[in-house]
């Protein structure tokens, strides 16, 4: 993961991805912050998303989206207090 990571660092309007990874059951993921719904729009549709879509050393892909329940994260400590803008977030597990 972390050679491949730096292909991740550069994606626009992506304020973070969290890597996930079950060693033992083979399995990976990731949790990814957008600053809005167009950038995350803009990624599903990137020659990188396609990269991993299309990859046959991955099965399973699944692709969720998801708005930020802001009060109840910032409640549990997500970092979102200092934040203004609309949330979106998008996980996918491979």
């Amino acid at each position: 993961m972390p050679a491949v990571a730096p292909k991740f660092s550069g994606i626009p309007g992506c304020i973070w991805k969290i890597w996930l990874i079950n060693e033992n059951n083979k399995e990976a993921g990731g949790v990814y912050l957008f600053e809005s719904a167009t950038e995350l729009e803009q990624f599903l549709n990137s020659k990188l998303f396609a990269s991993v879509a299309n990859n046959p050393d991955f099965s399973n892909l699944q692709t969720n989206t998801f708005d930020v329940a802001e009060t109840a994260s910032i409640i549990t400590g997500a970092p979102l207090t200092q934040m203004d803008f609309n949330y979106k977030s998008m996980a996918d597990d491979l």
